[in-house]
């Protein structure tokens, strides 16, 4: 065993891209830009019936960009040359935890299709809407849970040791319906903070 196995092992277990990634796509209406948004497929079994961007997993040899325009396309039935990529967002906490990589994208040629297999229905949020409105915002501590047979003995202190309990905050975009909201709202809550003085991530 040396270093380059240790490697090799470390990348086949570990692809250097993972995560999830989505996109942003703006579309151009009367009043303005608008983002499409998706209800997904109450037969899917992650998530049925809530509110998303499109996107999805990163796969084997992609990175996160190309996951992004990926999964729009398969979801919106739309071609990757009706989609104009604007920039990286930022990388936010995923539902369970993962990364999430998020993209702005412009969506040209756009006709409100989509596939019935992963999405219920589509809509659009105009980007003034957005900008203009924050989101309430509750913060979740998540707490440690234990199993019975866990080895306090092993831990300094025992049941005594000062944990930290993990924050998430939770936010809630009021008016939006169907209800923007978690993972989703707190993307666009970033993007709406970018167009008014600049988004940390």
């Amino acid at each position: 065993m040396d270093v380059e196995a240790i490697r090799q092992a470390l990348d086949s277990q570990f692809p250097q891209q993972h995560g999830a990634a989505v996109l942003i796509p703006l579309v151009q209406t009367d009043e303005g830009p608008a983002i499409v948004l998706e209800v997904r497929a109450k037969t899917l079994d992650v998530q049925p019936g809530e509110v998303c961007l499109p996107g999805g997993g990163i796969e084997p040899g992609e990175d996160p960009r190309d996951t992004a325009i990926r999964e729009t396309c398969e979801e919106l039935l739309v071609s990757p040359t009706q989609i104009e990529m604007l920039g990286k967002l930022g990388t936010f906490e995923g539902p369970g935890g993962r990364s999430l990589h998020a993209f702005v994208g412009e969506l040209t040629g756009y006709e409100d299709s989509f596939s019935p297999d992963e999405v219920d229905r589509t809509f659009t949020l105009p980007v003034a809407w957005l900008v203009e409105h924050e989101p309430e915002v509750y913060q979740v501590s998540l707490e440690p849970r234990y199993p019975a047979d866990f080895p306090w003995e092993l831990v300094p202190g025992g049941r005594d040791y000062p944990w930290r309990a993990r924050a998430n905050d939770v936010p809630f975009y009021r008016g939006t319906d169907p209800l923007v909201w978690g993972a989703t709202a707190r993307v666009l809550r970033c993007f709406a903070a970018l167009l008014r003085t600049g988004c940390d991530g």
